[in-house]
């Protein structure tokens, strides 16, 4: 066992620091160059990539235009250089669908400036849909195109057909992150088409687009029918919000968010209906900014950026009664959420809670305490062990919406929605094992062994351990290596333990993404 554990330590691969020492310029120093150097998805420079089928692939890939990667800088020629800002930078271009990977780069002239380089690489955007799902024994496809980087200008665009588990449904998307010339202004507009139902919404936002950002302020509008033949329904939503930033830094946000949202909807047949509504929304953003960069967590072979600082955000619905609108309640609906992380050695750690409830007509209905928690630690270079768990308990629930546990939600082997109740705990361990990064430059293989457990049960029940539903099994991962997201494709075959003796023992489901 010590040799083992002297082995863990020497072959595992360390957390990384969110500002990298490369970065840490004294301080003072005067921006004297921006210089964008964007690459294709594949590098034809290097031997292994420049093959037929590579060079092909990027002369129908539009690079990224500088333009678009420009925009999203913090910084320019004339600022003080700030090495937090640019760490920033980089998260955020990392977090754009048509960037795999960014690297920044900033070194000192002989003249005392600083020269900045933000080199970027291309995820692959150009995706012909043809997803196939399959759990609990029901399935899921979908058909179609989408473009994340139209003519490399930073634009996305889709039309998809879906058949989501017996539903089918048609639809069309586009989104642009930069309005005309407005800087950081985006603007989108989606439209869905399904049986008995359509829906077209619209919305124009200039979002908290990095935390020295003063204000944020949006909109958006949506227009819905739905026709089931003797009752038809047709619903009009639309809404404004504002924020501002108390004391913007790089350190920590501190923020206020005010919102108004208007609804009204309209029935027709042999019941007549009409509603009105109007909400006001206030919430805020108490976080400190204690950023970590790391592999293997959730993706593959990319970075991932994990803020460990204490988060706090609570927020208040107020939604009147207005006569002259129709609403005969006033409704209050409270929520908060708070998040921490914690890391040491080559383990993390992330925690989030939340609590949520609706007051009206004098009472509390719709309680909802949540607390969830995940834990991994980088043992061998190609291995990560992960845990999680999570536990939420309801009071006066929804009949309609009660808890659920299944294929869906954690408890792989069962039914998709097989557990109902008002109290649910589920516990996942996960092994890990990367097999192949880059195979065929497209894609990162990899293998999980697991066992879930889990138990719902009803407010009034008492907990019996004897009751918890156990399953194991194994899984293969395949994520797209070029892709910005390299979330992976999760193929687990399970085996229910102590499931029904109507449902099979052994289950296949193909979804996306990690199983947490």
């Amino acid at each position: 066992m010590r040799y083992l554990i002297l082995l863990l330590c020497l072959h595992a691969a360390p957390l990384e620091a969110a500002t990298r020492a490369s970065l840490l310029l004294p301080a003072g120093l005067v921006i004297s160059s921006v210089t964008i150097d964007s690459h294709n998805v594949f590098d034809t420079e290097l031997p292994a990539e420049d093959k037929l089928v590579y060079r092909a692939a990027n002369r129908i890939h539009f690079t990224t235009r500088e333009p678009a990667i420009r925009r999203e800088l913090l910084f320019e020629v004339g600022d003080r250089y700030n090495a937090a800002l640019v760490a920033e930078t980089e998260r955020n271009l990392r977090a754009l669908p048509f960037v795999r990977r960014a690297e920044i780069e900033a070194v000192v002239n002989k003249a005392g400036g600083v020269e900045v380089t933000v080199h970027t690489y291309d995820s692959w955007t150009l995706e012909i849909v043809a997803n196939y799902k399959r759990a609990g024994g029901a399935t899921s496809m979908k058909a179609g195109l989408s473009e994340g980087n139209i003519l490399g200008m930073g634009k996305s665009g889709s039309a998809v057909y879906s058949n989501d588990w017996g539903a089918a449904s048609a639809d069309l998307s586009y989104k642009d992150r930069q309005f005309f010339n407005y800087k950081r202004m985006q603007y989108s507009i989606a439209a869905r088409a399904a049986s008995g139902s359509k829906n077209l919404s619209m919305s124009l936002d200039r979002p908290f687009y990095a935390s020295i950002a003063r204000s944020a302020m949006g909109g958006g509008v949506s227009y819905g029918t739905v026709d089931t033949g003797p009752v038809s329904r047709q619903t009009i939503a639309a809404g404004v919000n504002y924020g501002i930033s108390m004391t913007p830094s790089t350190e920590r946000t501190r923020r206020i968010k005010f919102g108004l949202a208007a609804q009204r909807a309209e029935s027709t047949g042999p019941v007549p209906d009409r509603a009105r509504s109007l909400t006001f929304q206030i919430g805020a953003e108490w976080e400190d900014l204690d950023f970590l960069t790391a592999r293997r967590i959730q993706k593959f072979t990319h970075d991932e950026d994990f803020n460990l600082g204490f988060g706090v955000f609570p927020s208040v619905g107020l939604a009147p009664a207005i006569r002259a609108l129709g609403s005969k309640q006033t409704r209050i609906l409270p929520s908060v959420t708070v998040h921490k992380g914690f890391t040491w050695g080559r383990q993390l750690l992330l925690l989030n809670s939340g609590y949520s409830s609706q007051y009206a007509n004098g009472e509390n209905s719709n309680l909802m305490a949540s607390f969830d928690a995940a834990y991994f630690r980088r043992g061998f270079r190609y291995q990560t062990m992960a845990a999680h768990t999570s536990l939420a308990l309801g009071w006066r629930l929804d009949p309609a919406a009660p808890l659920v546990l299944g294929e869906f939600n954690g408890l792989r082997g069962y039914g998709v929605g097989q557990f109902t109740g008002s109290r649910r705990f589920l516990i996942n361990l996960e092994d890990r094992v990367y097999i192949w990064d880059e195979l065929l430059n497209l894609m990162d293989v990899g293998l999980v062994f697991f066992c879930d457990s889990g138990y719902v049960w009803p407010q009034s029940s008492p907990v019996k351990l004897s009751d918890l539903k156990n399953s194991v099994g194994v899984g293969l991962r395949i994520a797209p290596s070029r892709s910005s997201a390299n979330s992976p494709v999760r193929i687990d075959l399970a085996r229910a333990l102590n499931g029904s003796p109507d449902r099979p023992r052994w289950s296949l489901s193909i979804l996306g993404g990690q199983a947490f």
